[in-house]
């Protein structure tokens, strides 16, 4: 009894803690890669409320917790929160996907991990919470890869808030999560041309239409074998200029590439990029491609996914979702699971201008961490 009256006061504090930590973050939000500030709050809170060594990796930095008591027959674990802010349209930065909330989380499990050595529950293995940016633009996970040379980790576990789905509810799958995308650029460059005078010059019209209404052929799933969902969304296409004496020498064709399965988005990505380079040949344009925000397919373990769903109750997810995450590398190097937590179904949705993440969810999260080890 006495045990459980100490849990629940030290639980109560750490609910607390982590609170006020989130608030703190969220109204100091930076956009991938200019987080100095929330990196800083993250370690100053760390290094403040526990004993734990912090050590820089990539772009970011861990905190360890090194067991005297390691059962050689277990690799270390890495548990994984990203903390930078969405960048807004006009301008300046926001916490509208909730990496507040799951940085705080993450604090929440190292002080909860303490608390239970503290009385006596030591985990028998080594600890490490992996702190990542630049989440949002796809690049932050591959730099934090370097957390895999400088330990030995047998497994590593990150999640996500998921509005629209029953709160505090944990969800993960076995194989694909969450899609790989990636955002491709196609650059035509032809030949100016007055418009009285268009068999003069060399226009990437006729290109760019017909890479469009082709892009139905690159999607069939029976006739290319992709193994699940393949998207190609248009973002967008820039053209010539308004002045209309002037024939459209140039054109930028923007595409998101989506796909359930690594294999699938890149043969996605070369049919497309196949296609550009025939109908640049065809009418003599010279093709520039540029990638940006380029995020690996999300696929879990399948024995650590069972795992979240065992020892946090979970539910499986019904089918991967379609938006992209860059845990994914880390499932590249390393075994391991990314799982949802439910925000609520009436909850307002990611990247929308009224969302923000549940505190009721600080705790949840936090001890669904703890479960794993």
């Amino acid at each position: 009894m006495k045990q459980t009256e100490e849990w629940n006061a030290a639980r109560s504090r750490i609910e607390n803690q982590i609170k006020e930590l989130r608030h703190r973050l969220h109204t100091c939000p930076e956009i991938s890669g200019q987080e100095q500030k929330t990196k800083a709050a993250l370690k100053q809170f760390l290094e403040e409320n526990t004993g734990l060594e912090l050590r820089g990796c990539g772009g970011g930095f861990y905190a360890a917790y090194r067991s005297d008591m390691v059962d050689p027959a277990k690799k270390g674990i890495a548990f994984r929160a990203d903390y930078d802010a969405l960048a807004l349209p006009e301008g300046g930065a926001a916490h509208l996907c909730g990496h507040d909330g799951h940085a705080s989380a993450l604090c929440g499990a190292a002080l909860l991990l303490e608390q239970q050595i503290k009385e006596g529950r030591e985990p028998g293995r080594n600890v490490f919470f992996l702190f990542q940016p630049a989440e949002e633009t796809g690049t932050g996970a591959a730099t934090c890869c370097e957390l895999f040379e400088k330990e030995e980790i047998g497994e590593i576990y990150g999640a996500h808030n998921l509005p629209g789905f029953a709160f505090g509810e944990v969800y993960t799958k076995e194989g694909t999560f969450a899609c790989g995308s990636e955002g491709l650029t196609l650059r035509f460059l032809g030949k100016p041309t007055h418009a009285a005078y268009p068999e003069l010059g060399v226009s990437p019209a006729p290109a760019v239409g017909q890479l469009l209404t082709g892009i139905p052929s690159f999607l069939n799933k029976k006739e290319h074998g992709y193994s699940g969902m393949a998207l190609c969304t248009v973002i967008g296409v820039q053209m010539g200029e308004k002045a209309f004496g002037a024939a459209a020498e140039k054109a930028e064709v923007w595409l998101t590439l989506r796909a359930e399965r690594g294999v699938d988005l890149k043969k996605l990505r070369q049919m497309v990029l196949t296609r550009a380079e025939e109908l640049a040949a065809q009418d003599g344009l010279i093709l520039e491609t540029e990638e940006q925000d380029v995020f690996p397919a999300t696929e879990n373990d399948s024995a650590c996914a069972k795992k979240v769903l065992k020892v946090c109750g979970g539910r499986i997810l019904p089918e991967p979702m379609r938006w992209s995450e860059d845990f994914g590398h880390y499932l590249n190097r390393c075994r391991g699971a990314f799982f949802g937590i439910g925000a609520g179904v009436e909850h307002p949705g990611l990247h929308t201008e009224t969302y923000e993440y549940p505190d009721g969810l600080l705790m949840r999260t936090a001890e669904s961490f703890l479960k794993l080890l």
